[in-house]
């Protein structure tokens, strides 16, 4: 009797363990699916952010335009390097002039997000047709890639890569 008590007491404690070890995957299960729906989450503010970004842009309104940006922003494109003051200045220019933006589309995005779900990049090609100051009309597809941080609870372009994009065959 005291042989098959110790047998029941082990095979006990086996279960107890097995039930602990199966609430542990279940509960790491449970945190796996709570970050895949905080990483949707996450991707669907970036992919918002994005288009309110580009929507900022075709309207002409700078004042809705810069709060995109990060004050250390960089941006790379044909001109060169420029930081969110001489990005500023530039724009300022050649909205005086008259330069008007006209139209602005996106396509084949594609999102990357960090483990931390603080940092992500958002790569498309984008369309973008302007009117110059001499009346020409100008259009054009480029190749854009946005490095965005979330800094204070907030969405930030902290550096923007524009070059023209390849001519379709």
């Amino acid at each position: 009797m005291l042989e098959r008590s110790a047998s029941n007491g082990i095979m006990t404690r086996k279960k107890a363990g097995v039930v602990c070890l199966g609430l542990a995957l279940a509960g790491l299960l449970c945190l796996a699916a709570a970050a895949t729906d905080r990483r949707g989450a996450v991707l669907a503010e970036v992919k918002a952010f994005t288009d309110r970004f580009n929507q900022a842009y075709e309207s002409n309104d700078m004042k809705a335009y810069w709060p995109f940006y990060a004050d250390d922003m960089t941006q790379y494109w044909e001109e060169g390097r420029l930081d969110i003051k001489e990005y500023k200045e530039y724009w300022a220019k050649q909205l005086a002039d008259g330069t008007k933006i006209l139209e602005v589309k996106t396509e084949d995005p594609v999102f990357h997000i960090s483990p931390e779900n603080d940092a992500a990049v958002a790569a498309y090609r984008i369309y973008t047709k302007m009117l110059r100051p001499d009346g020409t009309t100008t259009a054009s597809w480029h190749q854009e890639t946005d490095v965005l941080f979330k800094r204070n609870g907030r969405w930030q372009v902290v550096h923007l890569h524009d070059s023209p994009a390849p001519v379709e065959k």
